[in-house]
């Protein structure tokens, strides 16, 4: 019987073995093959492939998909968010195999790697943008990646519960004044690195705090003032927030508006609140009326109970936005519509 077996089982092999040539000689007449296709579109190909992948397997299949792997139209842009399969090792051995090519870097979302491996992007000295969101991320482990990435111009974080702004070195915050572009979510009250983000030129803000910690107890938002909290928005062209429900985080967004009642950012064209619920901003008139005067506004979003008609049509005097949005705003009849459309003709980018 088990010689039956054994004999049964050469004949399957044999059997595969025949199928595999066939296959391959087919392959071979019909001219089908990884050297008939060309480089164009195995680049096109390998742009779907995952970037530890790249690395660590598809260059090992042939000295053609070992150069294209390495083109850099794939190496200078790297993105492991999602990669669920992508292990510690492996995104250690991309780090390294790439660290002179890399210049953006998303990261967004890969909460399984461990802080040892975010401390390999030290490696990538030539990183202009770089997403850590949803990453193991402390001001202790941010400050000496961002010390090593002076070529840094945009950069997107988490605010954690222990983050503090005084353990990031001379060095980290050197990075972040050359810092253009920066996306912070809030998880606690605080100002993040934006005070240290001195020619901040677009500015997104993400408030997920709740008002009540899993203990129970109410979360306070009280922020130290002084001079390492002085928020810089001389050089803001846009400026994007996004609350989640709370009384917390419509507190803590006032504080980071306060400069605007201030001054207005000469060159700022964007501005975007997006609120839940009722809320308000006393400076929300002045601030539209200070907009005015600039005449640069392209894209203009506020919630309902912000908006005063006499400041927008002080606005739109001066400036039509390509995006504007009042929407639910029982105080706007008909005169603020049609002084609208009067000066435009295409409104369909409004919401009213």
């Amino acid at each position: 019987m088990y010689i039956c077996r054994k004999r049964a089982s050469e004949v399957n092999m044999d059997n595969q073995n025949t199928e595999e040539r066939f296959s391959l000689d087919c392959m071979e007449q019909s001219g089908v093959s990884i050297s008939g296709f060309s480089d164009e579109i195995l680049l096109n190909i390998l742009t779907h492939v995952p970037s530890h992948d790249l690395v660590l397997s598809v260059g090992r299949v042939c000295r053609k998909l070992k150069t294209l792997s390495l083109d850099k139209s794939l190496t200078n842009h790297v993105r492991l968010s999602k990669e669920y399969l992508a292990s510690d090792d492996a995104v250690k051995q991309v780090t390294k195999e790439l660290a002179s090519e890399i210049q953006t870097l998303s990261m967004s979302g890969c909460y399984w790697l461990s802080g040892s491996t975010i401390d390999q992007l030290i490696r990538c000295k030539g990183l202009v943008k770089l997403d850590l969101t949803g990453c193991r991320l402390t001001s202790v482990r941010l400050s000496k990646i961002l010390s090593s990435l002076r070529a840094l111009r945009s950069l997107a974080i988490d605010i954690n519960t222990g983050f503090d702004s005084n353990q990031l070195s001379t060095e980290s915050k050197a990075t972040l004044s050359q810092v253009s572009e920066l996306k912070q979510t809030l998880y606690t009250p605080s100002y993040g690195v934006v005070p240290c983000c001195t020619n901040l030129e677009r500015l997104l803000l993400y408030f997920e705090i709740y008002d009540v910690t899993r203990e129970g107890a109410s979360v306070c938002c009280q922020l130290m003032v002084g001079q390492s909290s002085i928020l810089h928005y001389q050089s803001l062209q846009v400026f994007y927030a996004r609350l989640a429900p709370g009384d917390v985080n419509q507190t803590l967004m006032n504080l980071y508006l306060a400069v605007f009642s201030v001054r207005v950012p000469e060159h700022l064209r964007v501005f975007v609140i997006s609120v839940p619920g009722n809320s308000s901003w006393p400076a929300a008139k002045n601030f539209l009326e200070a907009m005015a005067t600039t005449g640069v506004l392209e894209a203009l979003q506020l919630p309902k109970t912000w908006v005063d008609k006499s400041a927008l049509q002080h606005v739109l005097r001066h400036s039509v936005p390509s995006h504007l949005n009042f929407s639910r705003c029982p105080s706007f009849g008909n005169q603020v519509v049609h002084s609208v459309l009067d000066r435009v003709k295409d409104p369909g980018t409004w919401s009213t």
